[in-house]
């Protein structure tokens, strides 16, 4: 921990203070950047990916061989990337907008939270689609921030779609 680059430092610094702001946010009922937590995270992934080539450069100088820390940044590398595909394809699909005009007309949501204002910058979860001689049929769970104009709630949307139906079908909302 003593030879921790300045890069280093930083990100695990900056990505701590994201993250905590986030959850004492949501704890707080604080309806500001509630994205933080999710680039908090990522930050401390990047920053761990840091700790991993300081370690690289300790260990090549005792002259001992980096195994381990290659393997884990090449792992963590690779969750990023992954991370990064899915947001970033997620809202072009059709459960994420069947799921977010099911909220914006959810009555019991805008009691709670008011009227939808937007929804964060970072929706995350899954969604699998097959097809078959009988159709195109899946399921999708999508975690996002929908911002009310009393306040914000993280919600979570289970939507499936079934093969004999052309739309996708808002299942549960969490």
């Amino acid at each position: 921990m003593k030879n921790l680059s300045k890069f280093t430092e930083t990100f695990f610094a900056f990505g701590l203070i994201f993250m905590l702001y986030g959850y004492l946010g949501r704890l707080a009922g604080i309806n500001f950047f509630w994205e933080s937590k999710s680039i908090g995270w990522a930050i401390i992934f990047i920053g761990l990916i840091g700790f991993l080539s300081d370690r690289i450069k300790t260990k090549k100088e005792k002259e001992k061989k980096p195994v381990l820390e290659k393997i884990g940044i090449g792992i963590i590398v690779f969750i990023l990337l992954i991370q990064t595909v899915l947001i970033s394809t997620t809202p072009f699909t059709d459960a994420y907008s069947i799921a977010k005009e099911y909220i914006k007309n959810s009555e019991q949501l805008t009691a709670e939270i008011g009227i939808v204002e937007g929804f964060g910058l970072m929706p995350i979860g899954g969604i699998q689609r097959a097809k078959d001689s009988q159709g195109t049929y899946g399921s999708a769970t999508i975690n996002l921030t929908v911002k009310g104009k009393k306040k914000y709630k993280d919600v979570t949307v289970s939507v499936i779609k079934y093969a004999d139906h052309a739309e996708w079908t808002v299942e549960q909302i969490d």
